[in-house]
């Protein structure tokens, strides 16, 4: 039973991963917001080019539709549902979503940003891990497709 214990096991892992994940999206995007308010070039603060307020509106609204996924896999969790299609699903998203709000973020600290000693550095740094840990993206992006019977030598239903 060991080896079903520790596949329910990962639905939890891959779970915490995606909710993990959006606490530090949420993070990157207000120290960016923060940080771009306060930083002058060209006579005005980087946050009002409009590329830049706009950039962070678009990762705040894939946030907050992650974080719709993550609620509703945990909500059939909680009730008992199987969650593997979700959860699996929730992680890769966390996981490339992570790295693109940190990426995105980074971008309009400069130099600053990749200085081992600022945060932001450092989360585009760890933030890496979540695409690899519990199940690479690969094994996610396998799991979704065997849900949906896309997968090489499926039975397929027409």
């Amino acid at each position: 039973m060991g080896f079903t214990y520790q596949m329910r096991q990962f639905q939890e892992e891959r779970l915490w991963a995606a909710g993990a994940g959006l606490m530090k999206m949420e993070r990157a995007i207000r120290m960016t917001i923060e940080y771009t308010a306060e930083r002058q070039a060209f006579g005005k603060s980087i946050l009002d080019n409009q590329v830049v307020h706009f950039r962070l509106a678009e990762l705040e609204t894939k946030v907050e539709l992650l974080r719709s996924l993550v609620y509703r896999a945990v909500e059939e969790y909680i009730n008992g549902a199987e969650v593997t299609q979700l959860a699996s699903m929730a992680k890769l998203t966390a996981g490339r979503l992570l790295r693109e709000v940190s990426d995105g973020c980074l971008q309009y600290w400069g130099g600053m940003g990749f200085m081992t000693e600022s945060e932001i550095s450092r989360m585009y740094r760890d933030g890496r891990l979540t695409s690899i840990g519990g199940g690479a993206d690969e094994v996610m992006l396998s799991i979704i497709c065997k849900g949906m019977g896309t997968l090489p030598g499926q039975k397929r239903n027409h």
